[in-house]
This record gives C-alpha cells, structure tokens and sequence, in this order.
C-alpha cells in the first residue's frame, strides 16, 4: 500500500517536480526532463506518466466561404498516469490508466471553410472537435492480461477507437486521423477524447492473429462536452442502448517485402432506439438500431535496414447503414516515408487522400456534390525527442460535399510538446 500511495501523490505533485539542470536537454525524452532521475525511479516502481500539448494553426490561403482571414488555433492538452499494479501492490498482469484532456480554440472549417448548411466532413485542425469547450475524463480503466491463455479484459470509462478501428494519427486533418468510424458515424461512435462506459475482451490467438469484441453504453450526453463538467460526468442518465463492435486483427511480421504489417476488419452494431438518437434521416421514422464497418490497413513497404525507417502504406475503408447515416461509405489511401532525411531518422513525410460520400437519400439541394475530397501532404519535424514540428498544405474539393463554396486551399502548422 505504501507504493500505491506514492502512485497517488505522485500523480498530484510530479508536475511541480521540475529540476532546471535536467530540463530542455534537447538529447532527452521531455521537455521538463527526467526530475532528476525520479521519473525514472518511478516508472520502476510502477507509474508512468503522459503529458503533451499539441496545437494545430490553419490559414485559409484560397478558396472555400471566406478565404484570407486571420489564422486560427485549436489545441489539447493530454494528461496521464499508467500504474503497474504488479509492481505497485501484488496484481500481477494488471494495468490501470487515467487519462483528462482538454481542448480550446477556433476552427477555421467552420469560420472560413465551409457553408453553414453542409458542414465540412472533416476538419483542418484535428485538435477541433468534440470536448472543445472543456476538460473532461477521456479514460479511466483497468486491464487484465492471462498471458496463459491468450485474453485481456479491459473496463472503464474508454473511447472507442483506442481499441478498434485503431490508426495512426500523423497528419493535421481529421481526415487522416484516429478511427475513421468515429469520424463518419460519430454521432453513434465516440472516439478520444470522448470517453463512455464499456469494456472490451481480446483474445490473441497466436502472435499474429487476434479477435476482439467490445460493449459500450450509447449516451448522447458523453459528447456534449459543453455543457458545464458535462466531460466528468459519470452517470447513466441518458443512456439509450450500447453498441456492440467486432474485430479481427492480423499483425503478420514479415508481409510485403517480408516487412511488418497490420490489417484490421470490423463491424459495429448499434441497439440506441430513442427517435431523438436514433432516426431514418430521409423521413425522421424512428428506427431501433444501426451499423457500419470498416477495413484498416498499415503496411511497411520498404526499409532501410533500421526499425521501421523507410516507406509506408495505409488505407481505410468504412461503410455505413443508408437508413441512419449521413455517410454511407468512405475511402482514404495514404504514404508516409519514415526518416527520409539523414540524421533525423523519426521525421515522417507524408501524403494521404479521401473521400466521404454523402448519402443519396440526403436533400441533393443541399448535397449537390456527391462526396467530399481531402489531400494533405505534410513533413513530420522532430526539432528534439520532445518537440514535434508539422507544417502541412491541404486542399478540400466539394467541402461538405456541396459547390456552394469553393475548393479550398489551407496552409498549416501542427506542434506537439511532450512534457
């Protein structure tokens, strides 16, 4: 109990346990060091702790509702603790995480990018979103791994694409980041840094193959992160029926060119049946349930000889239930080349693109074009271990999948500070 109690009293004060000699070592992991060594004397111990603020600037340079205005800035604060409870009290194999973030800022889709009646389906500055206008609680779980037999089980406030539908986010766009269910389906499916009750068992049937089921409470409330302490709230009020996603992964460790890989396939099924939640969106009928599902690939293509140095490539795709959804299908193919430039073998060069098609059974006055287009190329700059530079350029054709406005044409800039 001793330890668990350094844990807590760690997790209060460790911020304000800063010593100047160890901090902004532009060789070390964080910004405020090492505290002297007691970061490390504790993770020994048993306690982690996460800490980072990443900001996305965006410039509308041409084109959408009202291009060369002044910049916007959106950012999120994250931070964390990762308890290893077999070090800390005696629970062997079990993890605990605690995760709040919050959000601030200003959009620059909605103020100068896209046509008030058909919002853009992605968004410039991915910091932007739901929790915006507040913290909130974004994980609170406990784990526990029976290595003998291959299963995890993990419960708590969670969001959903910290497990499924899981992707890589190195791109400024929302487009090109986190779990695209939660970008296309999102009034059902809340990723990070929403957080809903639910739990989640995987069992790994050998090195490289894995299944995963998942239930999760359906709460509109958990999204409406500005209502006041709306975020910490951890009550079931609203609650109106879970939803249910399947996935089987396969992490082969020598795919293409004999390279490391992952490819995930997936579905979801959703029980929310109130008419306010839940509704055919041509006639407003009330309906009792909903789907969708995807396929999420990553693969290492080439390599230098050196971790996962050289390119890469990805692609997701999702489909959606025509009766409930406003997206019915999506498409989004992507490179990344990891260390392109000699000495700084983290940097990332990347280029992706998509494409969100809106339902037919829409209004087509309002929908006049067919699907939204996202490009974004962008480098990656990583200045030190703890300071990440992206400046990236992006173009929007059919923003919001309407010619109302304009192609758009958005210079930008993303930092991440781990601390």
């Amino acid at each position: 109990m001793k330890n668990l109690h350094l844990a807590l009293l760690a997790l209060i004060t460790g911020s304000t346990q800063i010593h100047a000699e160890s901090a902004f070592d532009p060789q070390g992991q964080y910004l405020f060091g090492d505290w002297n060594g007691k970061r490390t004397e504790l993770a020994n111990q048993g306690i982690k702790f996460e800490a980072n603020l990443m900001s996305d600037t965006a410039y509308l340079a041409h084109g959408g509702r009202d291009d060369g205005q002044d910049p916007l800035t959106s950012a999120q604060l994250w931070l964390g603790t990762q308890l290893d409870m077999g070090k800390l009290v005696g629970w062997n194999d079990v993890t605990v995480r605690a995760v709040m973030t919050a959000r601030q800022g200003q959009s620059t889709s909605i103020r100068d990018l896209q046509d008030p009646t058909a919002p853009q389906l992605a968004n410039v500055q991915g910091t932007f979103g739901r929790g915006n206008q507040d913290s909130r609680l974004s994980e609170l779980s406990i784990e526990k791994n029976f290595k003998e037999q291959g299963i995890s089980v993990k419960a708590g406030r969670l969001g959903l694409g910290m497990d499924f539908n899981v992707m890589a986010c190195d791109f400024a766009s929302t487009a090109f980041c986190a779990a695209q269910m939660g970008k296309w389906q999102g009034t059902i499916w809340m990723n990070t840094p929403v957080a809903q009750w639910g739990g989640r068992v995987k069992y790994q049937m050998n090195p490289e193959l894995a299944a995963q089921v998942g239930v999760y409470e359906y709460n509109p409330d958990n999204g409406r992160g500005n209502a006041e302490g709306q975020g910490w709230s951890l009550d079931t009020d609203n609650a109106d029926g879970v939803s249910i996603p399947v996935e089987v992964i396969w992490s082969p460790k020598q795919a293409v060119n004999g390279l490391p890989g992952s490819y995930r396939v997936g579905g979801m099924y959703n029980t929310a049946d109130k008419p306010e939640n839940q509704k055919d969106i041509a006639t407003g009928a009330p309906e009792d349930r909903t789907f969708g599902g995807w396929i999420a690939v990553e693969q290492q293509l080439t390599s230098t000889g050196t971790g996962r140095q050289g390119l890469h490539g990805f692609a997701n795709f999702t489909w959606h239930d025509r009766v409930t959804t406003k997206v019915d299908n999506s498409q989004q193919i992507g490179v990344k080349y990891i260390g392109l430039v000699a000495g700084h073998p983290n940097d990332i060069l990347g280029l992706a693109a998509n494409r969100v098609h809106v339902n037919n059974r829409l209004n087509q006055n309002t929908f006049d074009a067919s699907a939204e287009y996202n490009v974004e190329l962008n480098y990656s700059y990583n200045a030190t271990p703890w300071l990440m530079l992206r400046p990236n350029v992006q173009y929007v054709v059919n923003p919001g999948s309407t010619n109302r406005v304009d192609d758009a044409f958005v210079l930008g800039l993303t930092s991440r500070i781990v601390f």
